[in-house]
């Protein structure tokens, strides 16, 4: 498989718009996550399960929760540039912290124990799967798959869309749960 190292970083910086949708299935309960992003400081998130759904979203200077009818709000603090936290983690901060790491796969792939990678499909566009236990060795800003707690990991990595698009969780008393990941970049 040959990739061209230079575009895929540019995929996993993610500092073009993107939708995301990812679905999350534990016990035959299914959830649904969309996110659409246009920068940092413009997007939103929403999550639907059993038929309830709860939305976040930030237009710029001000960060919105919708939830059962009711309605949280707070001001982005003013002058955020991208030298600010808050600017580069605003949507990271509320988004579910797994699909944070199926879309920006480089934060988990640091914190891993690879055991296998194979190669699927040919070409550039292909997919790696790894198989992977977490390790837990570096500090992280917040808990997800790294977490170091017996489990292993089926990762599949989509080398042209730079992101996980499926990851299989096995914990340690043999519990089950995917996680899965469509993105789309769109044209800024």
């Amino acid at each position: 498989m040959r990739v061209d190292a230079a575009s895929w970083l540019t995929l996993v910086s993610r500092s073009g718009s993107f939708d995301a949708r990812a679905t999350f299935v534990r016990g035959g309960v299914e959830s649904e996550h969309r996110l659409g992003a246009d920068d940092p400081l413009h997007w939103e998130y929403t999550v639907s399960t059993a038929g309830r759904e709860a939305r976040w979203s930030c237009d710029g200077g001000e960060l919105r929760h919708v939830t059962e009818g009711r309605t949280f709000r707070n001001p982005v603090p003013g002058g955020a540039d991208p030298d600010e936290p808050w600017y580069f983690c605003s949507w990271l901060a509320v988004v579910d912290t797994w699909l944070v790491e199926m879309v920006r796969p480089v934060d988990l792939l640091a914190r891993v124990l690879v055991d296998s990678v194979e190669e699927e499909g040919g070409g550039e566009h292909g997919f790696v799967r790894v198989a992977a236990r977490p390790m837990g060795n570096e500090p992280s800003p917040y808990s997800g798959f790294s977490v170091p707690d017996g489990r292993s990991l089926g990762l599949r990595l989509d080398v042209g869309l730079g992101c996980l698009t499926e990851v299989a969780v096995t914990s340690a008393d043999g519990a089950r749960s995917v996680h899965t990941l469509d993105l789309t970049s769109r044209t800024p």
